[in-house]
């Protein structure tokens, strides 16, 4: 089987959709699979990288620099030249005019559930385009079982035709003694950090005020925040302006992956209180890394944490800043919960990932030619 794969969040800086993409092709390349994918044919609107693998190609043709007008305009012409059986839309949108069978996954279901939360140019691209190319989809794959019910009931796609895929911490995120990406940063203080876009879905106003609410009984931490700025991100820079956070916040900007893992291992806690997440792919790094976990009782990230973590409602600011300063002055609560995250984390595999995201290829090809022989 011949699998177009769309890898255009390769490109630039990479954000969780990149790493997803990056991780199943090389999970793929690396014979995860099982032999059901012939060679993989990556797909992008401007230059990327790919793993060596001679199973793996790069398709050079037809860049053009606009992902939007070159995946509904471009791309179309691009696969009928290339003819590949199947196409794996790795970020939500497919062509609309496209006849090249595909699955398509949908990572969450925050633009229906939040909109207020994305901008009005996100919102009216997507809006009529995610339930078109869902619906259009011989499969649609989701990350957790969360996403799932959530696809199902607000985009009419039967479940039958919805497969949960979950993601995973890549191998290197482990714990490490490595205390000098922290040092550049926070010097010997101990720190919480947070990692993700600064966006508001990601809810980090509330939690640097709950961080306020204790910074005087954690006299010695740091609040570390690490990603780079997304939309309305000046809320965040206006929180910060509080007098009782002057000089215990630090704003790292966005980090190469190489450096998390030992960010993630120094941390007293890991901070992730989004208002909603498809996955939290962060939280399994953290959790992979030895990171005590601090996450939001709602959408995936219970589903996820399971009893690994200290889970909070994202919207309480009290309960916020009272997790904080357990898991900063409790020494046995963070050992305990630092030993259920890694445990955790280890039931999560790039591995798996890729041999059941092969399997779902063979069942939408499988599908595609059923339905072609019953015409």
């Amino acid at each position: 089987m011949i699998v177009g794969v769309d890898a255009t969040s390769l490109a630039g800086h990479m954000s969780g959709v990149g790493y997803y993409t990056a991780r199943l092709i090389e999970g793929i390349g690396a014979g995860a699979d099982r032999g059901i994918v012939g060679r993989l044919l990556l797909l992008s609107n401007r230059a990327i990288r790919a793993p060596s693998s001679p199973r793996i190609e790069v398709c050079r043709q037809g860049r053009f620099p606009v992902r939007a007008a070159w995946m509904q305009l471009v791309l179309p012409l691009l696969l009928r030249r290339i003819r590949p059986d199947l196409v794996h839309y790795t970020n939500y949108l497919a062509p609309v005019l496209g006849q090249t069978p595909y699955v398509v996954s949908i990572h969450d279901m925050s633009l229906a559930l939040l909109p207020q939360l994305h901008t009005l140019r996100k919102r009216a691209l997507m809006s009529t385009l995610v339930p078109y190319c869902a619906r259009k989809a011989q499969i649609v794959l989701t990350p957790s079982e969360a996403t799932r019910r959530d696809v199902e009931r607000l985009l009419g796609i039967p479940g039958d035709r919805i497969k949960v895929i979950p993601y995973a911490a890549g191998p290197e995120f482990r714990p490490t003694p490595d205390r000098r990406p922290a040092r550049a940063h926070v010097g010997d203080a101990p720190y919480l950090l947070h990692v993700g876009t600064i966006e508001p879905r990601k809810n980090l106003v509330r939690v640097l005020r709950a961080f306020a609410r204790v910074v005087a009984s954690l006299p010695d931490h740091r609040f570390l925040v690490v990603g780079q700025p997304g939309w309305l991100y000046e809320d965040v820079l206006r929180e910060l302006a509080r007098p009782e956070l002057q000089g215990r916040v630090v704003m790292a900007g966005y980090v190469q992956e190489a450096q998390l893992p030992a960010l993630y291992s120094g941390a007293d806690a890991f901070v992730y209180a989004s208002l909603y997440e498809g996955f939290g792919l962060p939280v399994v790094e953290a959790m992979a890394c030895g990171a005590p976990v601090i996450t939001s009782s709602t959408s995936s990230l219970a589903e996820l944490a399971g009893d690994a973590a200290s889970l909070v409602d994202p919207e309480d600011e009290a309960m916020l800043s009272e997790a904080m300063r357990r898991l900063c002055t409790d020494g046995t609560l963070r050992a305990d919960l630092a030993r259920r995250g890694r445990a955790r984390a280890a039931t999560f595999s790039w591995e798996r990932t890729a041999a059941a995201t092969a399997e779902a290829y063979a069942q939408a090809l499988d599908r595609t030619r059923r339905r072609a022989s019953s015409r």
